[in-house]
């Protein structure tokens, strides 16, 4: 059979008869479900009352069902299958929840501190536990929580640092307290703290005293506990990290950084290097007119201090009127971005440089490689570009500047 609409609002009704249909079929076999759940969990708890589990799952049921949520009663079925097998951490927990469900904040505080006791190295029940002392303001306890879990579970290093950055904006206290000094809190932390464009606590991540040098350090032993080579320092060192892209990616901390786009490939190239082994290579493919800003680095600097920043750069018909530069951007309020000339066409290696101070208030810049959109018909880029010896130093007047 079909059927004919003579014009779009049919169309659209029809749609949602079927879309409200589908809705209602999923909600009521749902809802089967569930009683088919309910009918056998209660069948077991009758035929089998030593069996904590049955009276485990009509507590869930009791406590989660949204038609028929009854929190006296699930909570007096956890109990029954806490008399039952009181060795379980995970019905405490959930028994906890249903206690701050229902108001009764320390009635969940004792159910915790069970589960604690019955599992004192769980990661989900300091987890879990840390989490109520959170909504509870309960900072210095909620803290130390949070702390133990993420050390047991390094994967929760991210939730953990979000969760308590909302609940206190207290850097130093967060990460003192909250987040346990391994290359996971620290990386974790970091990748926050720049995301939520948070550039003063980012630094902090690393540098605990004030001084830039400090945070380089713990960088270098985050990068040595991962297993990752780190840079050899020259008498006047470079401190854009890794800047002839002989090391992997990191992809956090203060090494370099790179976000997939569609139109535009980033490798290494051992073939075509200014020094070194290799260089890295981002290829264009002309399908589209790229806003290119993603490969970076965050760069640690001291305040009121002159720094020059160096890179070379090669192109092989890079087309367009806007090719490829360097930006270097402070990260403080009143900063305003520095870019190297802009590159196109067929170019040899080729010194983009740039020099700035400063202000009082910078401990960051962010060191961007950069296209910005054409305005042209003929926009979409295409071509190839290296970038090889990336380096930024703090200079004095009459420095001399890198050769070609």
């Amino acid at each position: 059979m079909e059927i004919r609409f003579d014009n779009r609002a049919g169309r659209w009704l029809f749609l949602f008869a079927i879309l409200l249909a589908s809705a209602t079929l999923a909600f009521l076999g749902g809802k089967n479900a569930l009683a088919d759940f309910y009918g056998e969990s209660s069948r077991a708890a009758r035929l089998e009352p030593g069996n904590a589990d049955a009276w485990y799952r009509l507590a869930r049921y009791r406590e989660l069902d949204f038609e028929h949520a009854d929190l006296p009663l699930a909570i007096s079925l956890y109990r029954r299958a806490l008399d039952v097998d009181p060795r379980s951490a995970f019905y405490w927990t959930d028994l906890a929840n249903a206690y701050e469900t229902a108001g009764d904040p320390a009635n969940a505080r004792e159910a915790f501190l069970m589960a604690k006791s019955v599992h004192p190295v769980s990661a989900q029940v300091a987890w879990r536990y840390g989490n109520f002392l959170l909504r509870q303001e309960q900072l210095a306890e909620a803290f130390a929580e949070i702390r133990r879990a993420v050390t047991t579970d390094p994967k929760l290093a991210a939730l953990a640092i979000s969760r308590c950055w909302r609940s206190s904006r207290d850097t130093e206290r967060v990460l003192g307290q909250a987040m346990p000094a391994t290359i996971h809190a620290y990386q974790a932390s970091l990748d926050f703290f720049v995301a939520d464009h948070e550039p003063d606590a980012a630094l902090l991540v690393w540098k605990r005293r004030g001084r830039v040098e400090e945070a380089r350090v713990v960088w270098g032993q985050a990068l040595g506990i991962a297993g990752l080579p780190g840079q050899g320092y020259s008498s006047q060192p470079s401190l854009v990290w890794d800047g002839g892209f002989e090391s992997e990616l990191t992809n956090g901390g203060f090494g370099w950084r790179y976000q997939d786009l569609p139109g535009a490939t980033v490798e290494f190239d051992t073939e075509t290097r200014h020094s070194g082994a290799r260089s890295l290579r981002v290829t264009f493919d002309g399908s589209a007119n790229l806003d290119f800003r993603h490969l970076m680095q965050l760069v640690p600097v001291e305040p009121n201090t002159r720094y020059r920043f160096t890179a070379f750069l090669r192109t092989k018909e890079l087309s367009t009127n806007s090719g490829i530069h360097f930006m270097v951007y402070p990260r403080n309020p009143q900063s305003v971005a520095l870019f190297t000339p802009n590159l196109v066409g067929t170019q040899p290696w080729t010194l983009a440089e740039t020099e700035f101070i400063t202000s009082p208030e910078t401990h960051l810049v962010e060191v961007v490689l950069r296209r910005i959109p054409s305005q042209k018909l003929d926009n979409k880029i295409q071509g190839t570009v290296w970038v090889d010896d990336v380096s930024l130093r703090a200079v004095s007047p009459q420095a001399e500047r890198p050769s070609s």
